[in-house]
């Protein structure tokens, strides 16, 4: 089925996702989109909107949790339903959550310098607390835990916030583990996750530990900002 050609445009640096979302939602209001219809791919839309494709995707993912588009692998993705007056409060809550653009984008900012401070500031405590969370994760692998593993995830990140012994910049992860729980993070990241890609998680956070143990400062930055990267490749698609 041919994607229709549809008029969108372009978005803005404040929560683009949900502007790109509204626009949707107005097409199908205004019957131009229909149950069936397929939208453009990601990149089309991205190039329509004057966007990111991570941005895009932020907004399809949103638009599939309450319930008004689906994917189909190999196929596209295609209106489901068309009546949004029954899902106005999942929207609204949709609507407030936080872009997972703009969280790494922040995250690329402060942690890799968090993880330079812990490579400092450690303790035998902090060593002990960090080798005991990567030994948990074993479970979480060998189960293919998605939910397990997203926890101990963020866990890990916290111990290397704990290890660099500041204050302020502990407050900033724990606005980050907030977001973490919520619906569209979530839905974004169990979807980019597979067995190959929670195996090199797994290991990158070995290397950043291995890095922060040894007291390599750099290196431990380094390690740190290319994992980040990897994460939000996988998760936004750049």
């Amino acid at each position: 089925m041919k994607a229709l050609d549809i008029t969108f445009t372009p978005v803005g640096e404040n929560k683009a996702f949900l502007d790109i979302a509204n626009q949707i939602r107005d097409h199908i209001e205004k019957g131009v989109l229909k149950v069936d219809s397929r939208l453009p791919p990601e990149r089309e839309l991205a190039e329509k909107f004057q966007t990111s494709r991570a941005t895009v995707r932020e907004a399809l993912r949103a638009l599939e949790i309450i319930g008004i588009i689906e994917s189909k692998v190999g196929q596209g993705t295609f209106i489901k339903n068309v009546n949004f007056s029954s899902m106005d409060g999942l929207f609204a809550e949709i609507s407030k959550q936080t872009s997972p653009s703009e969280v790494f984008e922040a995250r690329f900012a402060f942690e890799p310098y968090l993880s330079h401070l812990a490579a400092l500031r450690a303790t035998h405590e902090d060593f002990v607390r960090l080798k005991s969370i990567l030994d948990e994760f074993d479970s979480a692998i060998s189960n293919m835990d998605i939910q397990h593993f997203e926890k101990l995830d963020g866990q890990f990140h916290y111990g290397i916030a704990l290890s660099a012994k500041n204050s302020f910049l502990l407050h900033v992860v724990n606005i980050i583990n907030n977001v973490r729980l919520e619906r569209l993070w979530g839905t974004l990241k169990e979807r980019s996750l597979n067995p190959e890609r929670i195996k090199q998680y797994h290991t990158e956070h070995h290397n950043i530990y291995q890095a922060i143990y040894e007291r390599d400062a750099r290196k431990a930055e380094d390690l740190t900002l290319r994992h980040l990267k990897n994460v939000r490749e996988n998760m936004l698609g750049q």
